[in-house]
Order: structure tokens, then C-alpha cells, then sequence
């Protein structure tokens, strides 16, 4: 990544401030849903029981995450990020890494290098819809500026 680029991802995530409130980074997020989107693709993996669902992101991609309603297992595979954590602290995370992170988390997190992120999720679900229901805490549809 070029300094500019870099600069531009530190930028996202410098637009908030320190510890960052849940409206601070649904404005964020609110603001970042009028840029041009970029696709992370998911892999979706079953074991008995367990979901593990995989997102590839490119460098310089800006992500907020959804909130889920129970502890989750991170585990970053491959890659840079800088992310927010559960206690809005912003921290540098290098591959391989592994963290816990507490129900009710919105991470917002700035892709340095080429990331590989996984969550795994307890169910014997296999319908990824269902599995997101189950999983995750519904929010307010963000509210897109009329010109």
C-alpha cells in the first residue's frame, strides 16, 4: 500500500474518536454506505456443530462489523488490520492472532494487508441466514442522507 493509501484507511478510523460510542461508529458506518463498495468475500464452513463463517478483505478496505448477541471466537488468519476493540481502544492485530470478543462488540476495523479473518459460531444450523438471525443483534436500517 502506497502512504496516501494508507493515510486514507487511517483516516476511517481516525474520524472516530478514542472510545468511540455505538452512534459515533453507526455514523461511520452511515457515511461509509455512501462511498463506493467493495465486495469481502465469504467462505462458509460446517463441523459437527460448529459454523465457521471466513471473510477475505483487500488492503485499504474499511469494515464495520455487525453486532452478535453472544461472545464470539476471532481468528485472524492471514494479514493486518487495525481494529477497534471491545473497548474502543484502536490496536494494530498481525496474523496469526486469536481473541475473544464480548456479545454486543461493533468492531470497525481498517485493513492494512490482505486479511483472512474467521468467526466461529456453536450451532447445528447450516442455513447461513438462519445462522445470522441466531447470531446476530439486529440494527436500525441506517438512514441515508436526502440531497
Amino acid at each position: 500500500m502506497s502512504d496516501s493509501e494508507l493515510a486514507q484507511v487511517d483516516g476511517a478510523l481516525e474520524a472516530l474518536p478514542p472510545r468511540p460510542t455505538y452512534e459515533q461508529v453507526r455514523r461511520l458506518e452511515a457515511c461509509m454506505a455512501q462511498m463506493p463498495q467493495v465486495e469481502c468475500p465469504l467462505e462458509h464452513h460446517f463441523a459437527h456443530g460448529v459454523y465457521g463463517r471466513l471473510m477475505h478483505a483487500k488492503a485499504g478496505t474499511v469494515i464495520v462489523g455487525k453486532m452478535h448477541r453472544f461472545s464470539t471466537l476471532n481468528v485472524l488468519l492471514a494479514g493486518v488490520i487495525r481494529v477497534t476493540g471491545p473497548d474502543g481502544a484502536v490496536r494494530d492485530l498481525r496474523a496469526p492472532c486469536m481473541f475473544v470478543s464480548p456479545p454486543g462488540c461493533k468492531k470497525v476495523g481498517a485493513v492494512i494487508e490482505d486479511v483472512q479473518w474467521l468467526n466461529v459460531f456453536p450451532t447445528k444450523l447450516t442455513d447461513v441466514a438462519a445462522i445470522e438471525t441466531q447470531f446476530t443483534i439486529p440494527e436500525t436500517p441506517l438512514i441515508e442522507d436526502q440531497p
